[in-house]
């Protein structure tokens, strides 16, 4: 079956948690001019219902296995909205279909894998996104416009705190708890929060180089960690980025020479987690506030931006090899705590992280005064 390049991209999703009925299903069917959803897949039934109620397929077009998804020969992209430690294969396979590609974040748990995925995307000449959908809040837009048009001056420092994120648990028929597995996850706070990660890189304006962090957990023997404070250093500017699970601040700024631009949310929040409250800009224009934006948490938009970017040939905003880079800085942070010392990116095939991801760190040379040590957190010691 064959599709005109103005017809809407037919989309297979597989995995039906809940990120993917609650953000992708409605995102589809809301766009109606560029998609068109025509199967399912999940391999936990009562899951795979409530994909059905949520889509309006039909039971033939909801597949228990992701092969029979995969074999079909009516799809255009497939969503890949599993946990990350099953991206691979599938990635790979449906790339290997003639598919473009949408994997949920992050990419996988090693960067082999998500590498390795970009690559398959590349050798069939297909597109690889990845869901960097904070890219697209509307605060977040509007800071990288006013970065864009010079009102603060270059980019400088860019802080991001992220210290009260909300410890949501993954849906009951699959397992709850699955994000708190490193084996599963691939990290704690920080690898599910890497959107964080993604977003000072966007203030900075360039690839982040070198990494530095300090990381805790709250309790003895944590499987992951709580807490990370982390300092991205590209070859001209540097953010710190915060991110916890708890009730700690929320918000960012970004400054230059000629100004900041501060977010806030409501009750010093965070993003995604708690309503936008102002954005405040002290810049060569004077000062200037903006409220009552939207809420918007990206999904849509990326989406769409991702079906453009297919009908045009060109990269999404948020690309596989963006993913695999963030993935490679996000998994920096865990190896510069445990070592006490700063890291370098990007990595490189052989090295235990690039690897084997958080696991790795078992075989680096541990600092004894950091808590992943001393915790014996993702079960080090």
């Amino acid at each position: 079956m064959t599709r005109q390049n103005d017809e809407p991209l037919r989309v297979g999703l597989i995995g039906c948690g809940n990120v993917a009925l609650s953000d992708h299903v409605p995102a589809y069917l809301s766009l109606p001019e560029r998609y068109r959803l025509v199967a399912i897949a999940d391999p936990t039934a009562a899951r795979l219902d409530l994909g059905r109620a949520a889509s309006g397929l039909d039971p033939a077009d909801c597949h228990a296995d992701s092969a029979e998804l995969i074999a079909r020969t009516d799809l255009d992209l497939i969503d890949v909205c599993t946990p990350q430690h099953l991206h691979r294969d599938l990635v790979i396979a449906a790339a290997a279909s003639g598919r473009h590609v949408l994997s949920e974040k992050p990419l996988a748990t090693t960067p082999r894998d998500a590498w390795a995925m970009v690559a398959a995307a590349e050798a069939a000449g297909r597109t690889l996104a990845i869901m960097h959908n904070y890219l697209f809040f509307t605060e977040v837009v509007r800071t990288l416009e006013l970065i864009g048009a010079g009102e603060i001056g270059p980019v400088e420092v860019a802080i991001l705190n992220w210290l009260a994120v909300r410890d949501h648990p993954g849906n009951a028929a699959y397992r709850p708890s699955w994000r708190h597995d490193p084996r599963q996850a691939g990290g704690g706070v920080l690898m599910d929060m890497l959107h964080i990660v993604y977003l000072a890189e966007a203030f900075l304006g360039a690839p982040i180089e070198r990494v530095s962090a300090w990381v805790t957990a709250r309790s003895n023997d944590a499987p992951v960690e709580d807490i990370t404070l982390t300092r991205f250093e590209t070859a001209t500017n540097a953010a710190l980025v915060n991110v916890g699970w708890g009730v700690g601040m929320g918000g960012f700024a970004v400054s230059g020479p000629s100004g900041r631009i501060e977010v806030t949310y409501e009750d010093g929040g965070n993003g995604a987690f708690d309503p936008f409250d102002r954005l405040v800009v002290h810049g060569r224009s004077g000062r200037a506030e903006e409220l009552g934006m939207p809420f918007e948490d990206g999904v849509r938009p990326l989406i769409a931006d991702l079906a453009d970017a297919i009908r045009a040939g060109r990269s999404p905003i948020a690309s596989g090899a963006q993913g695999a880079h963030i993935l490679e800085a996000t998994l920096a942070v865990y190896a510069s705590a445990a070592t006490g010392r700063t890291w370098e990116l990007p990595l490189v095939e052989g090295d235990p992280l690039y690897e084997r991801g958080v696991a790795g760190l078992a075989e680096l040379d541990l600092a004894p005064s950091s808590p992943i040590a001393t915790k014996r957190i993702f079960g080090l010691s």
